[in-house]
Formats: structure tokens, C-alpha cells, sequence
């Protein structure tokens, strides 16, 4: 179906630039508006809107793929501005030179384009926004690229990548694509991170209200009677913070706005909360203004937990109703679950864990009722599919693209498991040293970051190379990023106080 929007579009405005040069030879722009101004847009010649992921690393190193933006291109956005000749009457001979094509009559230096000279040994195709469409080598500094890539009926040029449903997507950085056919490049594809939309609530010290670290004392009391604090963090793509608790009695679920109001909402009578997760972005792009927010409760079996009205578990998922400003158990595992790992605590390495939105609006998470199973959930109906067994429990996970999800496993094993809906099997992507704590993926670069039961903070090239220490953790915890740039670290606030530390990430590929 991709194919019957683009091929048409492409024969229209070629045939018509045809006529037209024949009468004005001169109009080489309008020419060059015509043939490679296919919008991308999901209405007319592509078959999506959103990114995708891919293994395909960017030749900066920086390992991008997936999907961070829509993929409109605009108007003769895969034109390049630069090299262009005034060769009348040209023809492939005519156009020697790496990257040149003869467009009309002139010849266009644009590598992107459809028939365009391959670039020379030792160099690739650019796409990036400081030469696009430049054959440039890839240590020139700034330089965005990925190969070619069949993909059903398309062929996914540098900065895109190739979906499950066999269409090409935009791949990170990049934002966007154009084609030319069935033909696709990446556009708007930055070396220099975005400039924040916004800015979380700062760090504070320990007992400073409207702060993250007054997370910690949710009903807690002094530094003295505390016996334990927030157990998890995350951010939506507003800056609002999210974090829940592990201390004695009722536990909480608190979110501080980046102006450092305090919303809180009581859990379950004495259940431990797990994790905390914030949505991260819809129709298969990160980013957006949608707010959900779903939490794990991990009692442990010898825990002594008190269960009122919620069914004969103190282990399962929740979702915060924002109407009733209630956090009922949604789905409820049906056996304890727990592990020796990544904290070495028999009280939290248990329940569900591996807690995260999809860029498809649904939940996921592992270990609902037995280890190494990991399910999509739908809370409002309160059910539960099985995507995937696992031999090992699950401990984190994280959306990767419009078509997968990150799942670090007991040991270390790393995968890109299809999100609900998509067919295929889980693959593996690389095995990290240890065990994992959390995953998350930056959504401009496309690097994951991990933290490790061993302190480290590790991050990787979207294909799982380049493995790279990051930073050191004060003490056992877990990571997330927020839109500000920075990769948050909290110590757990059980069995020690609750810390929270940030780092800036890189700025550049």
C-alpha cells in the first residue's frame, strides 16, 4: 500500500518537470522542487508518521536508530543547495564526481538522491544538517550516516531505518525523512542536542520542600525515625517527576512539577512500592504532552504485608486513577515472584520489574506471575498477554522504537523484544558485564543507558556496540533522563536514605 502513494507522486512531478524543461531549460529549482518534493507525510506518499528503530548505527559513532520525530520532509528537502552546475543537457556521463546525479539538465551534488555516484572508498553519504548530502569521511566530525537497507518495497537510506511493517522510518537523530520514490534519507538531523522544552524541579537538599529529594521524606518524618524513602524515578516528556516509596506503612506516589508543586496519592494499605513509570510518547515517536502514570507493588512473600480488599496478592501493577486520586491493584499476579538480583535484597528483588510505557501506549513489565515472563498489560479492561518466556527473570526495561521494547535480564543479556501486536521473536542485542538495575534509551542520540548492580553506569550504540562506562553511582540505584539533557541517578531509599544526583549527557555525537 506505501508504495501506490509514493511511486505515483514521483512519476506526476517528474513527467510534468519533463514538459516543463523542454519549454524552459533555465528552471532548474523549480526542476529540482518538483522531482524530490515528495512529502512524507503519513497522508500522502508515507507509510508512517513516527520513527522506528534500527540496529543501524550512525557513522559518528553515536549508534542512532529509532523514532524520536514525524517524518514530514519538506518541500525539495532532499535538494542540496550546494554543486549545483549549469551543465545544459546533462547525462550520467556527464555528472562524474562522488555524489553528483543529473537532474534535468544540471548536475546536483546530493548524495541522497535517487542515482547519485556512490561516495568514494573511505567516505559516506551525509545526512546531517551541517552538509547534507555530502560525501564525507566519518571522522570529519559531525557526520550522520547508516547503510542503504532493503526494506520490502523501499530502500532506507542514511538516517532511516527499516520497520517491521517493511516501510522506512526516520532513525535517531534524526527527526524526519524525505523520499524520492521508494527511496528514503534522513532529515533534520542534528550533531548538537536540542535545546530543552523544559526543566525539572531542582535537586535540593534532603528535607527542602517542593524539591526532588523531598521525595524522600513522604510521610517519613526526620533523618532519625525514616526507615526509608523513594524507591524509583521517572520523568514524562514535561519535565513532572514521578517517584514512589518504600517505607513502613501506607507507601506513596508523589509527582513535583517543574515549578515544585507536590501531588500525592496514597497506595494500597502497606504495600511496597517497585517502580514508577511515566509515559514517554505515543504513536510510535518520544515526546509529547500525554500524562499517564502506572506503578508496581512488589511485596515480598515474608514481608507481612496487609492486603485490604485487593484480592489475594500484595504483588502486581497499578494505575493512577486521576479522577477517583486512587492507585488500585489492576492486575494482580497470581504468584509471588522474586529473585537474589540486582540488589542482593530478598525484601525489593522481588514482584513485577522491568515496568515501562511503549511508544504504542501500552504497558509492559515482567515477573506478574512467573519469572522471565513479560507481558502487555491494559489496565482499564484488567488483563494481561503474554509476549514472551524468558529462562531468567526480568529487571528492567524501556521503550526502544515504534516496534520494540529494551529487556535487560538476570545476567546481563540484553533484548529488542516486539511490542504487542508485532510479529517475531525477541533478539538478542548485547550482555552487559552484570546485572542491570534500569535501561533507558536517550532519545536524540539514540544511546542506551544502564546502571549496573555493581555502581557503573554503562551506555551502548544502538546495534549494542561501542559499550562505554558513563559514570560511577554513589550506591545502588536506578537511572532515567529527563528532557532537560541530564541522566538522573537515585540511590534507593531502602535499606539506606534516598540520594538523587544528575550528570549532563553529551551534547554533541
Amino acid at each position: 500500500m506505501a508504495a501506490t502513494y509514493r511511486i505515483p507522486c514521483q512519476n506526476f512531478t517528474v513527467g510534468l518537470a519533463s514538459k516543463i524543461m523542454r519549454l524552459i531549460p533555465f528552471a532548474v529549482p523549480f526542476l529540482a522542487l518538483l522531482a524530490f518534493g515528495c512529502s512524507s507525510d503519513p497522508q500522502t506518499n508515507n507509510p508512517s508518521s513516527s520513527g522506528g528503530g534500527s540496529t543501524a548505527s550512525s557513522s559518528s559513532g553515536s549508534g542512532g536508530s529509532g523514532g524520536s520525530g514525524g517524518s514530514t520532509g519538506g518541500a525539495g528537502g532532499m535538494v542540496s543547495s550546494g554543486g549545483a552546475g549549469g551543465m545544459a543537457g546533462c547525462s550520467v556521463e556527464s555528472c562524474q564526481g562522488p555524489g553528483r546525479v543529473c537532474v534535468g539538465d544540471a548536475c546536483i551534488e546530493d548524495c541522497r538522491l535517487t542515482g547519485a555516484n556512490p561516495c568514494d572508498t573511505g567516505t559516506v553519504c551525509d545526512v546531517g544538517d551541517e552538509h547534507p548530502g555530502q560525501c564525507k569521511a566519518p571522522g570529519d566530525g559531525c557526520v550522520i550516516s547508516s547503510p542503504p537497507v532493503a526494506c520490502g518495497a523501499f530502500t532506507c537510506g542514511p538516517g532511516t531505518t527499516c520497520g517491521s511493517d517493511g516501510t522506512c522510518y526516520p532513525a535517531l537523530p534524526c527527526a524526519k525523512m524525505a523520499c524520492s520514490g521508494n527511496s528514503c534519507t534522513g532529515q533534520s538531523c542534528t550533531c548538537q542536542r536540542p535545546t530543552p522544552s523544559c526543566t525539572p524541579a531542582p535537586l535540593g537538599t534532603l528535607d527542602e520542600t517542593g524539591t526532588l529529594n523531598d521525595f524522600t521524606f513522604s510521610r517519613c518524618g526526620t533523618l532519625v525515625s525514616c526507615t526509608g524513602g523513594i524507591f524509583d524515578l521517572d520523568f514524562d516528556p514535561s519535565c513532572n517527576a514521578y517517584g514512589v516509596t518504600m517505607i513502613s506503612g501506607t507507601d506513596y506516589l508523589r509527582k513535583i512539577t517543574p515549578a515544585g508543586v507536590i501531588t500525592e496519592w496514597a497506595g494500597v494499605t502497606n504495600l511496597n512500592m517497585g517502580e514508577v513509570a511515566a509515559l514517554q510518547g505515543v504513536n510510535g515517536t518520544f515526546g509529547g504532552t500525554s500524562e499517564e502514570v502506572a506503578l508496581s507493588y512488589i511485596c515480598c512473600a515474608s514481608c507481612g504485608c496487609i492486603i485490604s480488599g485487593q484480592g489475594s496478592s500484595p504483588q502486581g501493577v497499578a494505575l493512577l486513577d486521576n479522577m477517583a486520586g486512587t492507585l488500585p491493584m489492576q492486575i494482580p499476579s497470581s504468584t509471588f515472584t522474586g529473585g537474589t538480583g540486582p540488589f542482593g535484597n530478598s525484601k525489593v528483588d522481588t514482584g513485577p520489574y522491568g515496568l515501562s510505557w511503549g511508544l504504542d501506549h501500552v504497558l509492559y513489565v515482567g515477573n506478574v506471575d512467573k519469572n522471565g515472563e513479560y507481558y502487555a498489560l491494559d489496565l482499564k479492561t484488567q488483563s494481561k498477554t503474554l509476549l514472551q518466556t524468558f529462562t531468567s527473570r526480568v529487571h528492567a526495561s524501556a521503550p526502544f522504537d515504534k516496534f520494540r521494547m529494551l529487556v535487560a535480564l538476570e545476567g546481563g543479556e540484553v533484548l529488542l523484544v516486539p511490542i504487542a501486536g508485532q510479529l517475531g521473536s525477541a533478539t538478542s542485542l548485547m550482555t552487559l558485564p552484570t546485572h542491570a538495575t534500569s535501561l533507558v534509551r536517550d532519545s536524540w542520540s539514540g544511546r542506551v543507558y544502564a546502571e549496573l548492580a555493581d555502581m557503573s553506569i554503562v551506555s551502548f550504540a544502538a546495534d549494542g556496540t561501542n559499550l562505554t562506562t558513563f559514570q560511577t553511582a554513589p550506591a545502588k540505584g536506578r537511572i532515567t533522563i529527563a528532557p532537560d539533557g541530564y541522566l538522573y541517578h537515585l540511590t534507593l531509599g531502602y535499606p539506606t536514605l534516598a540520594e538523587i544526583v544528575r550528570w549532563p549527557l553529551p551534547n554533541t555525537l
